[in-house]
């Protein structure tokens, strides 16, 4: 199959767009007679008139020659072993070819694939990788795009399509059922239907994916203010049922694609636009606030019948705490969430309850919790000029948090009192 290569005359691409730290690994590589070509993702923004957010390289040369050619890089990874080279607070991820790895005879029923470092041509390469707007290369010797599966077609005709089978590309990492409902969601394109029609027939393959992957999956789905769009998709194709059962059940009896939880959604997807900020504690708050908020609704009715009070904590950490523990979320961002939800009732005027608005606001996730409070009044459609008061009341604590910090960085540091050594008595030896 011989690939098509696209002149500079034909394509956008430009290197006053790509990083030069990018230039720079490619230029080196080159040099030292390997093959280098920017890949991925980056050749994909580029084409599409976008910034991208990462330059990835490929190239002929193997890890441990990459890393004779670069001081500055460290290996990772095992099932997908890369090499990072790091200019300041920059990483270039740089990758060797790679081909798919052959079927084991014993195991034909199993596709998964726990270890992928077959080394391969370029071509391989590019037949190896997910979706066809992902294997363009673009290469710094002629400014070509060198295009094996026909990205640039579907770039064009904005379509997510797997390379190959999806059938078995699905199976064998299924966490690419999600990257292309991502890819679609932030892009605005369509899933060809054999891709979209495989996920339909294997999102229960998503079940012996890594957690940790998946959960940093799900976050990405929100990075670029998107969240809306694809938390459709994944309830459409079923994939929310297997990760995430208890949100697809609230959706399930909450009017489905006109539930209350695509408000909280969309509304967090404006912050995000807005802000640039990517808060995966206000994710996932945002993400179970609703039907969070319908159990405890039920549950304070039932302890209210029997004459008990509901603990508020305990209630959500029963419920929430082994939630996150299935998808992997950090401990400690379980617990800030919890608090986040629990700090919603302090926005609600009570004259029962009093508590220090001063030591409420100056807890270290009150940004967190107000962003919820606000999201919530924009769902309801009440006045956010509730939230003004509680903003400059954080402002005004934060600054007199900064005043002493301020007064001690300006007094002069006490000198260093150089201690002597003490003297020895010298010993005079009669000869």
């Amino acid at each position: 199959m011989h690939p098509q290569i696209i002149p500079r005359s034909e394509h956008p691409i430009s290197r006053k767009n790509i990083h030069p730290d990018a230039l720079k690994v490619m230029y080196r590589l080159v040099r030292k007679g390997f093959t280098a070509y920017l890949v991925g993702g980056g050749v994909r923004d580029l084409v599409l008139g976008r910034r991208p957010k990462d330059f990835d390289v490929s190239t002929n040369a193997t890890p441990n020659q990459i890393k004779r050619t670069f001081r500055n890089c460290f290996l990772i990874g095992r099932r997908f072993r890369l090499v990072h080279i790091r200019f300041g607070n920059q990483i270039i991820e740089t990758s060797t070819f790679r081909r798919c790895p052959e079927l084991d005879d014993n195991d034909s029923e199993e596709l998964y694939v726990f270890r992928d470092n077959c080394y391969g041509s370029p071509e391989e390469d590019a037949l190896r990788r997910d979706f066809t707007i992902n294997a363009l290369f673009y290469e710094i010797k002629q400014f070509s795009i060198i295009d094996h599966v026909g990205g640039l077609s579907d770039i064009h005709k904005r379509l997510i399509r797997c390379i190959g089978d999806p059938n078995i590309r699905f199976r064998e990492d299924p966490v690419r059922m999600i990257r292309a409902i991502r890819f679609a969601s932030r892009l605005d394109f369509r899933i060809e239907p054999a891709t979209f029609n495989a996920i339909l027939r294997h999102h229960q393959e998503i079940l012996k994916a890594s957690p940790p992957r998946v959960f940093e999956e799900l976050l990405k789905l929100f990075s670029y203010g998107c969240g809306e769009k694809a938390f459709r998709l994944l309830y459409k194709t079923g994939l929310l049922s297997d990760m995430l059962p208890e949100v697809a059940d609230f959706l399930d009896h909450d009017h489905g694609q006109d539930s209350v939880l695509w408000a909280w959604l969309r509304h967090l997807d404006d912050r995000i636009r807005e802000t640039h900020e990517h808060e995966p504690v206000l994710i996932f708050a945002t993400l179970f606030h609703a039907l969070v908020k319908r159990i405890v609704a039920r549950q304070t009715a039932e302890y209210a019948a029997r004459g008990e009070n509901v603990i508020l904590h305990d209630l959500l950490a029963e419920y929430l705490l082994p939630v996150c523990a299935r998808i992997c979320m950090p401990r400690w961002m379980a617990a800030r969430m919890i608090q986040v939800m629990i700090n919603q009732s302090r926005f609600v005027p009570d004259k029962r309850r009093r508590f220090s608005k001063r030591g409420f606001v100056a807890q270290d996730c009150f940004p967190e919790s107000l962003a919820l409070h606000e999201l919530g009044l924009r769902v309801s459609g009440d006045d956010l000029g509730r939230c003004e008061p509680w903003s400059a009341l954080h402002q005004e604590v934060q600054a007199q948090q900064l005043e002493p910090a301020a007064e001690m960085s300006s007094l002069p540091k006490p000198k260093r009192r150089s201690r002597k050594r003490p003297r020895r008595n010298r010993v005079v030896r009669e000869h």
